[in-house]
């Protein structure tokens, strides 16, 4: 892992929403989300957004689940980026492909033209970052409209700066081991949008991920079906779990902060101590080997 550009924070200052969507109502006939659940989506992000504008130092990142946005509102979530000055990381609904019958599921990444006090260009910029494996249901309920899955087989990482660096998945792509395994060595924090119903696996391979990948991971889950939650290879286990919301049909906002500065020093063999004992758990087999290489192949670039 080379170093920084520049020192890293402490913390990163994360808004986590979930949006209480009803996939079952959401997507009957047709790929765009019907008209109550567009109207009640947009009005959850906009109460969230609205809360979070209270805040005295707004978050660095804002997350919002898979599938959450309805594709007319990307204009104005593009506007409430600016507004509140933090970078937006969002599921939209779906996407016609250019063939017809054929449909995206993407995440949104908006960098507005401010951020953290800083000015960060003359125009706001925006990522798509598209899921590359649909989940078996989800597969199958596109297939029941006449609709085919189109995927897109990416694998995105992201420089932030002072906050670290960060990957982002869309839910099901999650369980790519390939995948996950890219991401060893190169990142502070991990970022799942989904809309899963067996939020208890997903718990169990966050915490895993957290050690294999040895990061922060935040999975960002509908409302619907609930078990958002933020883990951290922290050494003690009752610090490990930084957040989690658990409980079906369940709309909710929250600001969290994940260790930064101090995991990417533990990450590079310059264990952080707290109260004379190692604050972070041991590195996983073959991490050290991990981050060798990726610092020769830096140098060779």
């Amino acid at each position: 892992m080379t170093l920084p550009a520049t020192p890293l924070d402490t913390w990163l200052k994360l808004g986590v929403i979930q949006t209480s969507l009803d996939p079952g109502a959401a997507w009957v006939t047709s790929t765009k989300m019907s008209a109550s659940e567009e109207e009640r989506a947009i009005a959850e992000i906009r109460g969230y957004f609205a809360a979070f504008r209270q805040e005295q130092q707004p978050p660095d990142i804002i997350l919002l689940p898979e599938l959450a946005v309805p594709t007319g509102f990307e204009k104005t979530l593009r506007a409430m980026a600016n507004g509140l000055e933090s970078v937006v990381i969002a599921g939209l609904d779906y996407r016609n492909g250019v063939l017809p019958g054929h449909v995206h599921n993407e995440a949104l990444l908006i960098v507005p033209k401010r951020w953290r006090g800083k000015a960060m260009g003359s125009h706001t910029v925006t990522r798509r970052i598209g899921k590359t494996y649909p989940a078996p249901q989800e597969n199958n309920q596109l297939k029941l409209i006449g609709c085919h899955f189109q995927p897109d087989p990416s694998v995105w990482l992201f420089d932030g700066d002072e906050i670290g660096t960060f990957g982002v998945m869309v839910c099901y792509d999650f369980l790519d081991l390939e995948r996950i395994a890219m991401y060893r060595g190169k990142v502070q924090h991990l970022f799942i949008l989904a809309l899963n119903k067996d939020a208890t696996s997903f718990r169990h391979v966050a915490e895993a991920v957290s050690r294999m990948v040895f990061c922060n991971v935040v999975i960002c889950n509908c409302g619907h079906f609930g078990g958002s939650l933020a883990v951290s290879p922290y050494r003690l286990s009752e610090r490990r779990e930084i957040y989690h919301h658990a409980g079906p049909k369940l709309a909710t906002g929250q600001i969290i902060e994940l260790p930064v500065a101090t995991l990417d020093q533990h990450q590079r063999g310059r264990t952080p101590l707290k109260d004379k004992v190692p604050e972070y758990k041991s590195l996983p087999p073959g991490y050290d080997l991990s981050v060798v290489l990726l610092d020769q192949l830096a140098k060779l670039n």
